[in-house]
């Protein structure tokens, strides 16, 4: 697929995948609540069968090629490609919908996702596709925002300063700060006294 395309296509609807029918590459997205809902709906009703959710499922989910005619295959591949969009929902899964929930927190961690998290909680007129468009120095010019309108919102109302800063971890800075620590102590350690190094050590130091 064209990479423009590809970007266009994750902009617009997230986490899609894809798959090979009858040597062609499919892309679908996951379920949504609501479309989930309509297919309950579906195998609840007598009026519907197995075939008519299949081809709910994939109608909603496929997004390329646009003119993917589920008529051309033949009934296995469009149970294939029904349960393949089911799977990645995690709706009838409970492993893979707390997978897919691990993963999330996971990025949540990282650098952009904390800061805009700080933001979207602080200042309320934006929302995340509004932070996504904006270059880091923009995100970091809100986040110094939103620190300082805490600030103000705590001396408002009578509260103590508790000076809630967003702390960004420089892994080499981290690095520099432990050699320089492990320096001083290797310097200052007596004769038969452990090095800094030392595993034992750092576990009754409680550094491990």
């Amino acid at each position: 697929m064209d990479p423009e395309k590809l970007y266009e296509l994750k902009r617009r609807y997230g986490s899609i995948f894809s798959t090979l029918v009858k040597n062609q590459e499919v892309f679908f997205r996951e379920l949504t609540f609501e479309e989930y809902d309509k297919i309950i709906e579906y195998k609840n009703s007598e009026a519907h069968s197995s075939v008519d959710i299949e081809d709910v499922i994939i109608g909603a989910a496929v997004i390329y090629p646009e003119d993917f005619n589920i008529n051309s295959l033949p009934p296995g591949l469009i149970s294939s490609l029904s349960q393949q969009i089911v799977d990645v929902s995690g709706f009838y899964s409970a492993k893979i919908a707390k997978n897919i929930l691990e993963d999330k927190r996971e990025k949540a961690n990282e650098v952009r996702s904390l800061m805009k998290a700080f933001v979207l909680a602080t200042i309320h007129t934006y929302n995340p596709k509004d932070l996504d468009g904006m270059t880091f120095s923009q995100l970091a010019e809100n986040v110094a925002l939103s620190e300082k309108i805490i600030e103000i919102q705590q001396s408002i109302n009578g509260v103590e300063p508790t000076n809630i800063n967003l702390q960004l971890i420089d892994p080499e800075e981290e690095l520099e700060k432990k050699k320089t620590s492990e320096a001083r102590h290797n310097l200052s350690k007596k004769e038969g006294e452990a090095s800094y190094s030392d595993p034992i050590a750092q576990k009754l130091w409680g550094l491990q």
